[in-house]
C-alpha cells in the first residue's frame, strides 16, 4: 500500500506544453516514489478562466460572433498544447476529440445564454468549469503516455463526481462528509499504485449540477481532497518559491520563510499575501497534515512548510498588504449610543456576506475596513436615520504577522518608528496576539512597507 500526497499546480504552472512538461517532471520527482503516489490537482491554463468570463458576458450581446471567436481561440490554444505535448498520434486524436466535445458544449452554452438573454450564476459556473476540465484532460493523457513505460496507471477523475457542494453557485460551500465518502474509492485506487489527476475549483451539487467554489479556490479544493484521502502531505506548487517575508515585487530583499505556523500562514493569506487562498490550510489544520508551498519554476528550492506549531524564535514572520480597501466611520446619531445601530449594521453585513478586515470601536464611533466598495450602498440605506456614515477609498491595509508581537518588549516602538510621519487612520491588534494592522494612504503604503521590512528583515 502506498501513502498519498496531494500536488496542486496553479494556472501558470500549466500554461503551455513546456510548463506542463515541468509539472510532469515534478510529479515524477517529488510525487511518485516507492512509498508514495500523488493525486495531482490542476487549475485551468493561465488566462483561460478570464477568457471564459469574457465569453459568458459576450454571449449576452446581440451578436455572439465575438464570443464564438474567443471560443475558437481557446480551441486553437489547447490543440497546440496537445500536439506539442503528446507524441502518440492516436492519443492526440483521442484527446482532441474529447476536447472538441468540451468546446461544442461551450458553444451551445453561448447560444443558450444568448437566446434566453440571461446569464445566471448557475450558467456562469458551467462556463468556468471548462478551463479545468480541458487542462486536466490534456495533462492526464500526456502524463499517462510518459509513465506507460514504467507500468504506472494514470486515472483522470472528474471532480464533479466526488467534490460535492452546496447550491450557492459561484461561491458554493464544499460538503466535506460527502466528499470524504465519495473519495474512498479514489483513495483506494491511488493507495494501490495509481496516479490520480483532477480539477480544483469546480464541483457539483448532490443532483450533479456543476458548481464553482470561488476564484482562487483550487488550493482549498486540494486541501479538502488531501484530508479526504488522508494524504501525508499537501503540496501547493506556484510560481514563487514559498511564502515570503513580503511581496518581492515591492521589496526585492524579501526572502522565503522556511516554516510558518498554520495561524501565521492563514493571517498572511487573509491580509493580502497572494501565495495561498485564505481558506486553504484550515482543513489541513484539523487533521495535522503539513502543507508545503513550492515553486514549479524552481522545484529544487525548499519553499515553505506550514505546520501546526512553530517555535517562536522571531518577532515577525511577514508583512502583508491590501491596496484599495474601503475605510468607513459609523457614528450613531443619538447623543446616548444605543445598540440599535450596531444591530442593524451587523444584520446588514450578514445579509451582504461582508466580513470586515479590521475594526476599531469606541462607544460613539466605529471604524470598519472592507475589501470591496460594494458594501457602501447597503450600509447607507440600512443605517439611514440611525447613524451617520462616511467612506474613504484610496487606502491600504498594512498587516504585520508574527508570534513576537505579543511578547517582544519595545516592538511597538520599532513598528511606528519605521512608519515614521505617515498618518495611520486605524490601528488594530488582533485578539490572537499575532496580528497588528493599520490603515495608510495608498500612495504612502509602498514606502511604509519597505521601511518596515528593512527594520525587521534586512
Amino acid at each position: 500500500m502506498h501513502k498519498l500526497v496531494v500536488q496542486k499546480f496553479g494556472g501558470t504552472s500549466v500554461q503551455d506544453a513546456e510548463a506542463m512538461r515541468r509539472v510532469m517532471a515534478i510529479v515524477r520527482e517529488y510525487g511518485i516514489t516507492r512509498h508514495h503516489r500523488p493525486l495531482v490537482v490542476l487549475s485551468a491554463c493561465a488566462g483561460v478562466t478570464n477568457s471564459l468570463i469574457r465569453i459568458s458576458e459576450l454571449a449576452l450581446l446581440e451578436d455572439t460572433a465575438d464570443a464564438i471567436k474567443e471560443v475558437d481561440g481557446l480551441t486553437t490554444r489547447h490543440a497546440t498544447i496537445v500536439r506539442d505535448l503528446i507524441k502518440d498520434k492516436r492519443l492526440q486524436r483521442d484527446v482532441l476529440k474529447q476536447l472538441g466535445d468540451i468546446w461544442s458544449d461551450l458553444r451551445k452554452l453561448v447560444r443558450g445564454v444568448h437566446l434566453l438573454n440571461e446569464l445566471t450564476l448557475r450558467s456562469r459556473d458551467h462556463f468556468l468549469s471548462v478551463g479545468e476540465r480541458a487542462s486536466t484532460l490534456i495533462f492526464s493523457a500526456a502524463l499517462g503516455e510518459a509513465l506507460k513505460k514504467d507500468g504506472l496507471e494514470v486515472i483522470l477523475y472528474d471532480a464533479r463526481e466526488f467534490f460535492i457542494t452546496s447550491r450557492e453557485f459561484s461561491q458554493a460551500r464544499p460538503l466535506t462528509r460527502d466528499i470524504e465518502r465519495k473519495m474512498r474509492p479514489i483513495r483506494s485506487q491511488i493507495a494501490h499504485g495509481a496516479i490520480g489527476v483532477s480539477q480544483g475549483f469546480i464541483g457539483a451539487t448532490t443532483e450533479g449540477i456543476t458548481t464553482t467554489i470561488g476564484r482562487g479556490g483550487s488550493d482549498f479544493s486540494a486541501a479538502l481532497m488531501g484530508v479526504a484521502v488522508r494524504a501525508q502531505e499537501i503540496q501547493i506548487w506556484t510560481d514563487v518559491a514559498g511564502i515570503y517575508t513580503c511581496d518581492p515585487r515591492l521589496t526585492p530583499a524579501a526572502a522565503p520563510i522556511p516554516t510558518v505556523s498554520f495561524a501565521e500562514a492563514s493571517a498572511l493569506a487573509l491580509f493580502g499575501a497572494k501565495v495561498l487562498h485564505p481558506e486553504t490550510i484550515w482543513p489541513a489544520v484539523e487533521k495535522g497534515i503539513p502543507v508545503r508551498v513550492l515553486s514549479s519554476n524552481e522545484p529544487e528550492e525548499e519553499g515553505t512548510t506550514i505546520l501546526g506549531e512553530v517555535a517562536q524564535t522571531r518577532p515577525l514572520t511577514g508583512i502583508a498588504f491590501k491596496r484599495n480597501v474601503l475605510l468607513s466611520q459609523i457614528s450613531p446619531l443619538s447623543a446616548m449610543p444605543t445598540l440599535e445601530s450596531h444591530a442593524v449594521l451587523w444584520e446588514t453585513l450578514v445579509e451582504q456576506k461582508a466580513v470586515p478586515l479590521a475594526i476599531s470601536q469606541t462607544a460613539h464611533h466605529a471604524l470598519y475596513v472592507f475589501e470591496h466598495a460594494g458594501i457602501q450602498t447597503a450600509l447607507r440605506q440600512e443605517l439611514n436615520g440611525l447613524a451617520s456614515i462616511e467612506f474613504w477609498s484610496d487606502r491600504s491595509l498594512v498587516t504585520l504577522v508574527g508570534p513576537g508581537l505579543e511578547t517582544t518588549p519595545g516592538i511597538a516602538l520599532r513598528i511606528f518608528k519605521a512608519v515614521g510621519k505617515t498618518n495611520c487612520e486605524l490601528i488594530t491588534y488582533g485578539g490572537d496576539g499575532i496580528v497588528v494592522s493599520f490603515i495608510v494612504p495608498d500612495d504612502k503604503m509602498p514606502s511604509v512597507v519597505k521601511r518596515l521590512h528593512k527594520e525587521f528583515f534586512e
